[in-house]
């Protein structure tokens, strides 16, 4: 199984800071930046061989990950289209292995991976709580229905039961769905994938991954609180 590591986004809330360098660059401690921590949960989780998506100013990710051991960089030019787009530009790298998948501008413990990779294809790792979250009305929702099967995943969800982790369990169903709305749509993020998916009826399961930790580190404030309250146990997993 591989581990797919989505590097490819701006970060346009971290301005000036991605003015100068990728959001991925941003450092949770002095020496590990939010890119090296992925690396290192997929990693501890027991993924060894990763597929990193660059995009915004990829030739200095790029430089970053030269002569990484079981590192695989494919470039996604046309980052702005959105992550869905990112993910599809992995499709060469990955063939039809299962992977994991998972954000470079999430911080997660290796369980999630761990319950992404026993539980297999298609599932998302949810979190009906969201005890780590500063703001859940910004956070991706999941709606599920029966069976623990999602119904429908979105930020606008007016009923919902879950938040989204970003850790998937895929396969190449995830291909065909981000190629198909490529053809539609110029922006495709991995949200409308997975309902693309449902909507055709395919199978795509929540994975309870309540109480473990997660964030989606999308302004300074979750990345002050993550250095604050969540580093050092997220540390203490990998090392």
């Amino acid at each position: 199984m591989l581990g797919v590591i989505l590097a490819a986004g701006r970060g346009k809330r971290f301005k000036p800071f991605t003015y100068r360098m990728p959001k991925v660059f941003i450092e949770v401690r002095e020496g590990i930046t939010l890119l090296d921590l992925a690396i290192r949960t997929l990693r501890a989780a027991g993924l060894e061989e990763l597929v990193v998506v660059t995009g915004y100013r990829s030739r200095e990710v790029e430089k970053a990950l030269a002569g990484l051991e079981g590192v695989r960089v494919v470039r996604n030019p046309e980052y702005w289209r959105e992550n869905g787009i990112s993910l599809l530009r992995a499709r060469e790298a990955v063939g039809s292995e299962e992977f994991v998948m998972v954000m470079a501008d999430h911080v997660f413990e290796p369980g999630l991976v761990r319950l992404a990779m026993r539980s297999g294809p298609l599932g998302l790792c949810v979190d009906k709580k969201g005890r780590y979250l500063l703001d859940p009305g910004e956070a991706t929702k999941v709606a599920i229905g029966p069976g623990g099967l999602i119904r429908t995943v979105g930020k606008g969800l007016k009923a919902w039961d879950a938040y989204d982790t970003g850790v998937f369990a895929c396969n190449e169903f995830m291909f065909w769905a981000a190629e198909e709305l490529a053809l539609r749509s110029f922006e495709v993020s991995i949200s409308d994938c997975v309902n693309f998916l449902v909507s055709r009826g395919i199978e795509f399961k929540a994975l309870d991954a309540t109480g473990m930790m997660w964030a989606d580190v999308d302004t300074p404030e979750v990345l002050q609180f993550v250095k604050e309250k969540m580093l050092e146990h997220l540390l203490s997993k990998i090392t």
